[in-house]
C-alpha cells in the first residue's frame, strides 16, 4: 500500500523518505485539524514513532512500543501546524502505520 493524503482519516504506511503531511496533501501552510492519532501494531518493543509539528520541530507525538502488535492511540482535538515524520536514526517510523483523524 502507499500513504493516502487525500481522505480522512489519513493513512501513513510507507516510510522510505521523510513525510510532511501538509505538504504531500497540497494544503500549504493551512494548519490542521487532528482529532486523534494512531499508531497501529508497531512490532517490535525496540521500535519509536515520533512525529512533528515541523521538519526539527515541536513534537505532537513521541512512543515507544512496549508490547509488540499493540497499538498506541493519542486523542488531540486541536489545531497543528503540520505533521512531520523524519527519517534519520532514531527519529522515524520502524513498523507499523499512522492513522491520522481529522
Amino acid at each position: 500500500m502507499s500513504n493516502s493524503f487525500s481522505t480522512n482519516p489519513i493513512v501513513l504506511d510507507t516510510f522510505t523518505a521523510a513525510i510532511d503531511v501538509a505538504s504531500s496533501a497540497g494544503w500549504g501552510t493551512s494548519p490542521i485539524f487532528v482529532k486523534s492519532i494512531e499508531w497501529q501494531t508497531p512490532t517490535n518493543t525496540a521500535h519509536t514513532c515520533t512525529i512533528t509539528d515541523a521538519v526539527g520541530g515541536n513534537t505532537i507525538f513521541a512512543e515507544k512500543c512496549t508490547t509488540e502488535n499493540q497499538s498506541i492511540i493519542k486523542y488531540y482535538n486541536t489545531w497543528v501546524k503540520n505533521l512531520c515524520i523524519a527519517i534519520a536514526a532514531g527519529a522515524h517510523m520502524a513498523s507499523g502505520k499512522i492513522i491520522v483523524v481529522m
